[in-house]
């Protein structure tokens, strides 16, 4: 009988190899034709510290991490320390003994010794392999080849060379045959779909790969984790497409690159974190008072200050929405998994382009560091936006840049195409771009700013993926960004164990609102649930505002994604 999924959790100290292991055993289980999902955290220091990655694998979905474990394969004693409480009932502890020693609260559940250090002595006179020993083990556990194995492996140490290739492989090999032998009761059987037209990508990855299917042209950027994965992308990629990436020295020289590379009429990306966030307000303020559009990719952590860097948190939003002087509009938007990273960043050029603003992208730590196989994208199926040009007969004289019209998008030349001078500047300005600071004019030009986001929260295009809506349904939850996976398998197990129907909605634009949609969601509502991993509840709050409404909040701020175990428990206990 095939098995629904099995979750395995690596932990180790940074520097034992505990991620590389993870990696290469994705890859594997990933060709070898199931569906996974890969979480990886790690201290912010470059050694020491709890290293952890986690995989879960299944033919079915696997939309987001588990809390329960079916095995935990630990390298040393803070691993098992850590994580011996999550273990299931049925589920199994495997165990170097050199470096860790269970005790009581393994109690009823089964434990495996896994001898790391002894095994790669033996195969390879030194310990420096014992991650490659877990690869094998932990591969053997998901029923993929040894093959599969040793080709990841060699793709993963080919650039140090054939000896190196040579040695891992060998660790790899007797770490699956350790398995095979003593390992039995913890192997499973899948359906396995090996021919597939995937990918295996992170959150970062799919972002940057979106980026470059926008037609990305210029990537001002500053490394900051745990953005920096994007740029780097870009920066060896961009190239190859006849586009720039550079690295400046700091954040406001990059956002301020962008907005004369947007001026000038290419197309323009930065990815940041938010310290650098913070940074890029004035900048910020810059882009939307000139109308200038680019695409901010901010990959939140927990903070403040530089809190916790390598740790997941949604704890920018309302810094992303409100966090500048005055009041400049921009569209704040969160992509809600890694296939849909691809497609918003694309989104988001297009809003950015049509709509002559500043657009940022919230995603998070977790999303940005977990990989996925996603299907390939067909990049055939749209058309990128263009930005408004100024009508070919246009008078030379007079020009207003920034006319004042019905929707608030006004003609943009681009300087070196059309012969239509005008300035951009961060002064307050007339129709023409002159500087003008009259109360009557500050008051329009404040309005046809703003009048954007009210055109654009009309157009939006509500996606079938972003609502569930059973009939009959009076509890409805409302999430936004990588909670969705979450949130989705909380809500079916609420359905399958205690037959309870949820309504869902996972807008992806967060700001303009998608007022009458949301008001049309909870109108059959009953009782409404909001989680967010924050301390404040910052989406609930800007629900409040805007509705009326009094949600019920599931916060969470401890460094982690939500479970789906973790929501299940929390919307069954508020019903």
């Amino acid at each position: 009988m095939a098995s629904p999924d099995l979750v395995v959790r690596i932990g180790g100290e940074g520097g034992e190899g505990v991620i590389s292991c993870g990696e290469i055993l994705a890859k594997a289980v990933a060709r070898g034709g199931l569906n996974i999902h890969a979480f990886r955290t790690f201290p912010a220091e470059i050694r020491g510290g709890l290293a952890v990655f986690q995989l879960r694998a299944s033919h079915g979905p696997t939309r987001s991490l588990k809390q329960d474990l079916d095995v935990l394969c630990a390298f040393n004693q803070e691993a098992y320390d850590t994580y011996v409480d999550i273990i299931k009932d049925d589920g199994a502890l495997c165990y170097d003994p050199e470096l860790c020693t269970p005790d009581e609260r393994l109690k009823g559940k089964s434990s495996f010794e896994m001898p790391l250090d002894a095994i790669s002595r033996e195969v390879t006179e030194g310990t420096r392999a014992k991650n490659m020993v877990a690869v094998g083990a932990m591969i053997r556990l998901f029923d993929i080849p040894l093959e599969l194995a040793q080709n990841a492996v060699a793709e993963w140490f080919d650039a140090k060379g054939d000896k190196v290739v040579a040695m891992n492989q060998k660790a790899a090999e007797a770490g699956w045959h350790h398995s095979d032998e003593h390992f039995k009761p913890l192997h499973r059987s899948f359906e396995r779909h090996p021919e597939r037209d995937q990918i295996l990508v992170t959150g970062n990855e799919a972002a940057a790969l979106g980026a470059l299917a926008a037609g990305v042209q210029f990537v001002p950027g500053y490394p900051i984790t745990p953005a920096t994965p994007i740029f780097e992308f870009l920066c060896k990629e961009l190239p190859k497409f006849g586009g720039q990436a550079i690295q400046f020295e700091d954040e406001i020289a990059t956002l301020a690159a962008g907005i004369g590379a947007s001026f000038a009429g290419k197309r323009v990306l930065t990815a940041t974190s938010g310290p650098g966030l913070s940074l890029m307000s004035e900048t910020l303020n810059l882009a939307s008072m000139a109308e200038c559009p680019l695409v901010i990719v901010n990959v939140m952590r927990g903070g403040p200050s530089t809190g916790l860097p390598t740790k997941t948190e949604q704890s920018d939003l309302k810094f992303a929405i409100y966090g500048t002087s005055g009041e400049s509009p921009r569209c704040i938007m969160a992509p809600f998994d890694i296939y849909d990273c691809f497609w918003q960043v694309i989104r988001a050029f297009d809003i950015a382009e049509k709509y002559q603003m500043p657009v940022i992208l919230l995603t998070d730590q977790a999303l940005a560091y977990t990989s996925m196989n996603i299907p390939r994208p067909e990049l055939g199926v749209f058309e990128p936006v263009k930005r408004l040009a100024p009508p070919l007969d246009t008078e030379r004289e007079g020009f207003q840049r920034y006319a004042n019209t019905e929707s608030g998008v006004s003609p943009m030349p681009i300087p070196g195409q059309h012969d239509l001078p005008y300035m951009g500047t961060g002064l307050e300005h007339s129709e023409t771009g002159a500087p003008n600071y009259t109360p009557d004019n500050h008051e329009m030009m404040t309005a046809k700013r703003f009048r954007k986001l009210k055109t654009l929260g009309k157009h939006i295009v509500q996606e079938p993926s972003e609502e569930v809506e059973p009939e009959g349904a009076e509890i409805g939850v409302i999430g936004w960004g990588s909670t969705y996976g979450a949130i989705r398998e909380a809500i079916e197990m609420l359905d399958e164990q205690d037959g309870v129907k949820v309504a869902h909605l996972h807008p992806r634009i967060l700001s303009p609102l998608h007022e009458w949609r949301i008001r049309r969601f909870l109108g059959p509502l009953r009782k409404l649930i909001v989680p967010e991993e924050n301390y404040t509840g910052q989406y609930a709050h800007f629900l409040k505002g805007k509705f009326g409404i009094k949600p019920i909040e599931v916060h969470k701020c401890r460094g982690m994604p939500f479970s789906a175990e973790e929501l299940y428990r929390a919307i069954k206990e508020e019903l």
